[in-house]
């Protein structure tokens, strides 16, 4: 699936996760008491990130990367050292 965006070198494109909206007991939280998420899936790579592909959950380095709003929808460009962790599933 292509967004229209393509990193090049080491770079990864993140489609941005947002915070929960409400408690699992069912509780709204105001915008101010959700946490700030540091996790974000994979939309693409350029052709130097190794090991990751496109559905991948990570977490990256929280004042890292350039967020960029395109087609409606948030992402972050990112370079491949600034990605901690995959998340998986368990």
């Amino acid at each position: 699936m292509s967004v229209g965006i393509e990193p090049m070198g080491e770079m990864v494109l993140l489609e941005m996760e947002n915070a929960p909206e409400k408690t699992e007991s069912g509780l709204l939280l105001p915008e101010e008491a959700r946490e700030k998420m540091n996790v974000g899936k994979v939309v693409a790579t350029g052709p130097e990130a190794d090991g990751l592909s496109a559905g991948d959950r990570v977490i990256y380095r929280q004042y890292s990367g350039t967020k960029i709003e395109w087609l409606g929808i948030e992402y972050m460009l990112i370079k491949f050292e600034d990605l901690q962790a995959k998340v998986l599933d368990v």
